[in-house]
């Protein structure tokens, strides 16, 4: 080979590995690689997948695999232009700020977790997390933008009580809240259920939490940490176990908030509510229901879930 033509060759890959690395999406692989792919490659079995038949097992299959999995298991020659042809482009991560920006001016707080897992033999890392955790220096630019959420708000008046449900990293929005009712001199009461898996690892802002508990910014704290006992404890337990006082915060006209998982943890705690109601109101379930869906309506009962 020709050193030019070596010379053109490096130039090319390195343009694609830049590509790669900041415009398109090389962890969760979309619909429209797996069909590019299943031709690249000839595979059968992931041609089989794509039938219509098929997609149940082909959305599991998309959610358990990374790109690199499926190029490992499928190998093909391919051209550089052809692998960055059949990838999307790199999406926005999306993050709750996690701070008030009356009590953080000019500053905006992240709770970020980082995503690195094994699977198929291999280290597997998340493209934003381990981004903002792993290759951003302190004093690096990082590409971001803003975008309102209308529909994840505190109520405008100060005197209303609040119940935020955010078990992990969940809980960064309602820190921002408890910032911002702190600075705002809010008299309607605050009560946070916070979970995760282990007390002396994952107790998010515990500290912070203490203060604003002895300050009075924080009326109630209800923690569940489910590995640090035998059987597993979670915030839709402590909401049940706390059914009488929750739904007393209900008739004094809480708002309620959820942020979390919405696989699991949101229809979890859709549930704990709808149980209390029941209990507490004496009504049947499909009554339980009803209000359920009122306090939605109303804007009373609000959900950030992803």
């Amino acid at each position: 080979v020709k050193a030019k033509n070596v010379d053109e060759l490096t130039d090319e890959f390195g343009r694609v590995l830049d590509v790669l690395k900041d415009k398109l999406e090389i962890t969760s692989p979309s619909l429209g690689f797996i069909t590019a792919w299943a031709e690249l490659s000839g595979s059968d079995e992931l041609a089989e997948l794509l039938n219509a038949d098929k997609r149940p097992a082909l959305t599991a299959f998309m959610d358990a695999h990374q790109v690199i999995d499926i190029v490992r298991r499928y190998p093909a020659t391919v051209k550089p232009t052809d692998f960055v042809a059949s990838l999307r482009k790199l999406g926005p991560r999306s993050y709750s700020i996690a701070s008030s920006l009356a009590a953080n001016p000019e500053e905006v707080h992240l709770t970020v977790a980082a995503v690195r897992y094994e699977a198929f033999g291999g280290e597997h890392w998340g493209a934003g997390s381990t981004y903002l955790c792993d290759r951003v220096a302190p004093g690096d630019r990082v590409r971001v933008f803003v975008e309102p959420n209308t529909r994840f708000r505190l109520p405008v008046d100060d005197d209303t009580p609040v119940v935020m449900i955010g078990p992990g990293t969940g809980v960064a929005p309602f820190r921002a809240f408890v910032e911002e009712r702190a600075e705002r001199g809010a008299r309607g009461g605050n009560w946070l259920f916070f979970g995760d898996r282990s007390f002396s690892s994952d107790f998010l802002y515990q500290l912070e939490w203490q203060r604003h508990l002895k300050q009075g910014q924080l009326q109630k704290l209800s923690v569940a940490f489910s590995r640090d006992q035998s059987r597993k404890v979670y915030v839709q337990d402590r909401i049940v176990e706390q059914a009488r006082e929750f739904y007393e915060w209900i008739e004094q006209g809480a708002h309620l908030y959820v942020c979390g998982d919405a696989k699991n943890m949101a229809g979890d705690v859709n549930e704990a509510l709808i149980a209390v109601i029941e209990s507490q109101a004496g009504v049947p379930r499909d009554a339980a229901v009803e209000r359920l869906r009122e306090l939605r309506a109303a804007g009373c009962y609000q959900r950030d879930v992803y």
